[in-house]
């Protein structure tokens, strides 16, 4: 057995067995797992349902698996049988999730993405141990998910496990078994691998070749920003729709926040209901700022911040509190949307709580109590209409401009003015025949049931919802926050009534005052409902105007990236904005910035006579040099003529040889390329003069990347047997070396500064090297004066 597998694993059943998880787990034929063994992943790392995730399965994951036997009918292999994970491939399986979770603080979803695929190795590798995997075993697994899923995307997400578990933590005897993720000859694995190139090119726009930019008003990696339209329909909707739905009243509220605040969504789904936060100023003299000409107060919103280190605790993960400022000009939107939200949400909130407190499902009423029927059915279902006569629509109207708790009242009314047609059908169903039916004294029905008096105990729907309902239990559980402060999910402001069907039934109509199921709302319910990713239609399928409107799909998290640009654009500090978004480094906002070059150089200021003798593509040039954002020999000659020949000659100059500034994916390049391509086009890191450094963060790890690539082929070139060295031999292992020395340079070099000051013009030929000094450059520009 590999060392670092058995140390691997033995470190996560000694963890699993601190937190009291049976490791055994008991399972069925097809994998799934006992609801007594299973593990809460939600509830190991203390966050706050919903989504509970669980360790629920064992066996194959299904996609993948149809998959894989295709290929190997193909390949004139037997056939395999679905079937549980052997002990070895489980142990794997479940010290990966305790790593992830427990060492890693990786959030639950993002735990079971990087495990699944091992779901999608198992059954490949056979009786082949994890550590003993073959690289035809990874390539086959690889392909059947590629083929297995359209997007590319479970593909990528195996091929990120392989790399970054079995080869980043050196559990398989053969290394860099990532490098056999590559598709079979076939045009079915071609085509599906270009898929996933696709995608992938998506994922990583921030930086590569793809990212490179041919206008100045190009943005950088646009395809991160939210589409236009379906931004400003989203607005539209949010802001201007009567929502047709109590739940869609909550959901408008928490995207009016995102759109304002910019908050990652799982900060929006948390935001507490003490929120309010007002931070009042004064002068020297104690007097209100206003007074002065300044503010007075601004108003705060706390709310809990993700991502962060100080959430990270031995045992999970905690809440850790944060506050923002929000803008003075939607503070009065944002107090109208979330004192509206409260308002309405203070009855589900008040029941919540008393579920708490009592462990009860009605806590309204002690166990023994008997309420009538159709009260009971409410309470079940949220269903306020139990009878064949459906309310009036003008009451229905009233309701949503409102949602006034109070016009339910008389729903119910209505309704019981017209029948109780759906109690016979509800109590009868096979679901709840279990529980009895009884008169006013308490006795059980045996024949037919006046339902006008029939009566339900408390205690048997009680008994009956915990046993056979389990999803129909409110959200109770707490979390913990930095300060080992309990927090529970009646504290939080975006409550609604979970699992239920009824309002998409009864135009919208559900009795909160009565429904029993309360929880917070889901992120993954939010993001489903503007991307098009969840099971239920979007806001822009329920709200949109016209067929158009109606295909919109958004990302919630690319509104996060549009503020960060814009508040890029107009000039805000880099510290400012990385505070603002609770980001732990600067360089983490610049991988939300979006600007183009010409957004970027926009707001320099340059004497009126540039203005006035530079052309377009020269006078973005001067910008940049102004503002020191380039180094190299074009912006060095500059500088010497202007020195010795004033600005005139200097700007004659840029007009001839300054024609555009070029992004690589190692940093910035200046020079003219007019005449000729650049022969050694993104070579830039072998010891070109003109290659200068920026801060983006994605321009770093394509550096850092490059760099262990050569470093393996040193190794692997090193490692040749002396017999086998030749002079092509020889001739690698010089270039690689090179290049890996010159990429360490560039990782050395500070933002803005040169990386080879005294490297190589790698953009002219020999023979196109006479005539470049600067004085070849004043007798040219002497010559365009006669």
């Amino acid at each position: 057995m590999n060392p670092s597998y058995k140390e691997y694993v033995a470190t996560a059943k000694e963890l699993a067995a601190e937190r009291g998880l049976n490791w055994d787990l008991e399972f069925d034929q097809e994998g799934k797992v006992s609801k007594a063994t299973r593990w809460n992943l939600t509830e190991l790392v203390g966050m706050l349902p919903p989504p509970t995730i669980w360790l629920g399965q064992v066996g194959v994951e299904s996609n993948s698996f149809a998959a894989l036997n295709v290929i190997r009918r193909r390949m004139a292999q037997e056939a395999l049988v679905p079937a549980p994970m052997s002990q070895v491939w489980r142990d794997f399986y479940q010290a990966v999730l305790i790593h992830q979770l427990l060492i890693r603080k990786t959030k639950p979803l993002s735990a079971m993405k990087v495990a699944v695929p091992i779901r999608q190795l198992a059954p490949v590798a056979g009786c082949t141990p994890p550590w003993a995997v073959t690289p035809e075993q990874v390539q086959q697994a690889y392909n059947a998910c590629l083929q297995g899923q359209a997007s590319g995307k479970v593909a990528l997400d195996f091929a990120t496990m392989v790399r970054n578990i079995i080869d980043g933590q050196g559990l398989a005897d053969t290394s860099a078994l990532a490098r056999f993720c590559i598709p079979y000859a076939t045009e079915e694995s071609k085509s599906a691998q270009r898929q996933a190139d696709v995608l992938r090119s998506r994922q990583n726009a921030q930086g590569g070749r793809g990212s490179l930019r041919r206008t100045l008003a190009e943005r950088k990696s646009a395809s991160k920003l939210p589409d236009e339209r379906a931004f400003w329909e989203l607005m539209r909707i949010v802001f201007t729709e009567t929502p047709r739905t109590f739940s869609d009243v909550v959901r408008f509220a928490t995207f009016k926040v995102q759109i304002i605040m910019g908050f990652r969504i799982g900060e929006t789904a948390l935001i507490p209901l003490d929120w309010k936060r007002w931070v009042e100023y004064i002068d020297a003299d104690g007097r209100p700022a206003g007074e002065r000409g300044g503010l007075s107060k601004s108003l705060m919103i706390r709310y809990f911040a993700e991502k962060q280190e100080e959430d990270e605790r031995r045992d999970g993960l905690s809440l850790y509190e944060n506050t923002q400022h929000i803008p003075p000009m939607f503070e009065d939107a944002m107090i109208e949307t979330l004192d509206e939200i409260e308002k309405i949400t203070a009855p589900l909130r008040e029941r919540l709580k008393l579920q708490t407190e009592t462990g009860r499902v009605f806590p309204e009423y002690p166990e023994d109590r008997l309420v009538p029927a159709w009260e009971m059915y409410v309470r079940m279902t949220g269903n306020p209409v139990f009878s064949n006569e459906l309310p009036p629509a003008e009451l229905i109207e009233r309701y949503r401009e409102t949602y006034d708790p109070r016009l339910l009242a008389e729903v119910r009314e209505h309704q019981l003015a017209h029948g109780l047609a759906m109690l016979t059908k509800f109590w009868t169903f096979p679901a709840q025949r279990n529980i009895p039916i009884r008169n006013e004294a308490g006795v059980p029905y045996t024949g037919s049931i006046p339902w006008r008096s029939a009566f339900i105990r408390v205690g048997d729907t009680e008994d009956h919802i915990r046993e056979n309902r389990a999803t129909k239990l409110s959200d109770t559980k707490p979390t913990t926050t930095t300060d080992g402060t309990k927090f529970y999910p009646h504290d939080l402001l975006f409550i609604l009534p979970i699992r239920n069907l009824i309002e998409a039934r009864n135009n919208g109509i559900l009795d909160i005052t009565m429904y029993s199921a309360i929880g917070r709302i889901d992120s993954s319910d939010l993001i489903g409902s503007i991307s098009g990713k969840g099971s239920g239609e979007t806001l822009f399928e329920r709200y949109g105007q016209t067929d158009e409107d109606r295909a919109l799909r958004l990302v919630p998290h690319s509104l996060r990236h549009l503020q960060t640009t814009e508040l890029f654009r107009l000039g805000v500090a880099d510290t400012m904005i990385s505070k603002k978004f609770g980001r732990r480094s600067i360089e983490q906002s610049y991988e939300y910035d979006h600007r183009s070059l010409q957004e970027d150089i926009s707001d320099i200021d340059v004497p009126p006579e540039a203005e006035t003798v530079l052309g377009y593509n020269a006078l973005q040039v001067f910008k940049m040099i102004r503002a020191n954002k380039v180094v190299g020999p074009i912006v060095d000659e500059f500088r010497s003529v202007q020195r010795e020949y004033g600005d005139a000659a200097a700007f004659d100059y840029l007009n001839a040889e300054a024609d555009g500034l070029h992004a690589t994916p190692y940093g910035l390049c200046m020079n003219s390329f007019t005449s000729d391509p650049c022969p050694k086009n993104l070579e830039c890191f072998n010891g070109c003069i003109h290659l200068a450094r920026t801060k983006v963060a994605s321009e770093q790890k394509r550096l850092e990347d490059m760099r262990d690539k050569f470093a393996k082929i040193i190794i692997r070139l090193e490692s040749v047997p002396e017999d086998r060295r030749n002079i092509g031999w020889a001739n690698q292992l010089t270039h690689a070396r090179i290049r890996h020395d010159n990429i360490v340079k560039a990782l050395a070099t500070a933002p803005g500064d040169q990386v080879f000051p005294d490297g190589r013009d790698l953009s002219v030929t020999a023979e196109q090297k006479a005539g470049t000094t600067i004085l070849d450059t004043m007798k040219r520009l002497g010559d365009l004066d006669d």
